[in-house]
């Protein structure tokens, strides 16, 4: 039997201009090993259209991920949905995608149709034409691979640039081009999105004249972090902790100097600092044998919580941190983009050779709890376990 791939979810919204609400709206449940996403775009822009969106993703990935048939998702959703006063149309448009053991099941509706990238390449996929409640509907089934990438949108992206610097648009199978040109293995569904609707906004002259989203859902093996901030509280308990910790499957990311230090002692390797990483916000990191990422403490941290904000208000933070190599950088990439499993141990010793009171135990344990707090927003298992 093959090994059940986690399928990662990554989006991006750019909002049409002059308004200050997207017309677009994304929602992704998870149930257990089942995920359903919906992506959503209302009739017109701004607030009517934000509510109809959200009204329709919400209620079709909560019926379809109870294995309502099909014709009474939409049934409920026409009917739930509010009249707009201007065209007397209650009108979403739909994108639905849910994974369940590998298999993905889409059913689209009036969005552009989703693009399926297996080893870089555009494949194509069966489309089932089906009418329910007078609406065309195409419904697909196929199984997926490690790797696989499933690339959602809104019209915003074919209609990119039209006027501008694409007179007719963006096609769909420039978009698909494009797409290839950018796939690698290490690319992140939310990088792919940012990338995408960039993309779009660069050929609208950075004048978008729709709402464009763009939702992408990458199959791979779970990924697990376990992250070790500070010593325990109880010097005895070093050896446990550290055993535990090491013994976790996954990257294994140390935050502070003492307990790094103490990390370097366990696996009795050298702790070999790396000066050229710091930067006038954040201290270098280290490099230790057995150890993935070695950063400083409670600054490092700080940081990533600043950043862990921007990635949850704007789409294309992502950009800012492909390249740099500070830790918080590094730490924010490796728990926002690429974990999906986070295991914190927090040690409860105070670091009596601190003596600044705004950097005590628990400011640090208050940003752990931030970002904890940010992680789960995004979908993310986080245990923390205090020691």
């Amino acid at each position: 039997m093959s090994e059940i791939l986690f399928p990662d979810i990554g989006q991006c919204s750019l909002i049409k201009h002059s308004e200050s609400i997207c017309g677009d709206f994304c929602y992704v449940l998870r149930d257990g090993d089942r995920m359903t996403a919906v992506l959503s775009d209302g009739l017109g822009s701004g607030v009517k259209a934000n509510i109809l969106a959200t009204l329709t993703s919400k209620i079709l990935s909560t019926l379809i991920a109870r294995d309502l048939p099909l014709d009474e998702c939409i049934y409920t959703v026409a009917s739930t949905l509010p009249m707009c006063s201007e065209r007397k149309i209650a009108y979403a448009t739909f994108t639905v995608l849910q994974i369940e053991d590998n298999t993905a099941y889409l059913v689209q509706y009036d969005n552009p149709s989703a693009i399926l990238l297996r080893g870089g390449e555009s494949v194509q996929y069966k489309k089932d034409v089906h009418f329910y409640a007078e609406k065309q509907i195409y419904e697909s089934r196929f199984e997926l691979q490690d790797g696989d990438m499933i690339v959602l949108m809104s019209d915003g992206i074919v209609n990119a640039g039209m006027g501008k610097n694409a007179s007719s648009g963006w096609k769909r199978e420039e978009v698909e081009t494009f797409l290839e040109g950018w796939w690698s293995l290490k690319l992140s569904p939310k990088r792919a999105a940012s990338i995408l609707c960039e993309a779009a906004e660069d050929l609208s002259l950075r004048s978008l004249d729709d709402d464009t989203t763009v939702l992408v859902c990458k199959m791979r093996v779970h990924r697990m972090a376990n992250l070790l901030i500070g010593p325990p509280h109880d010097p005895k308990q070093d050896g446990k902790i550290l055993g535990e910790f090491f013994s976790k499957q996954g990257i294994h990311i140390i935050c502070g100097g003492t307990t790094s230090k103490l990390a370097a002692a366990y696996l009795d390797k050298p702790l070999r600092p790396l000066p050229d990483t710091a930067t006038e916000k954040v201290p270098a990191i280290s490099e230790l044998e057995g150890a993935d990422l070695v950063t400083e403490g409670f600054i490092t941290l700080r940081e990533t919580a600043t950043m862990g904000r921007n990635y949850l208000s704007n789409d294309v933070f992502t950009f800012d941190t492909a390249k740099a190599s500070d830790g918080a950088s590094l730490l924010c990439r490796e728990l926002f983009e690429n974990a999906d499993s986070i295991n914190i141990f927090f040690g409860t010793a105070e670091n009596t050779s601190n003596a600044d009171l705004s950097m005590n135990l628990n400011a640090k344990l208050a940003l752990v709890e931030e970002i904890e707090t940010m992680l789960k927003k995004q979908g993310k298992s986080v245990n923390i376990k205090i020691c």
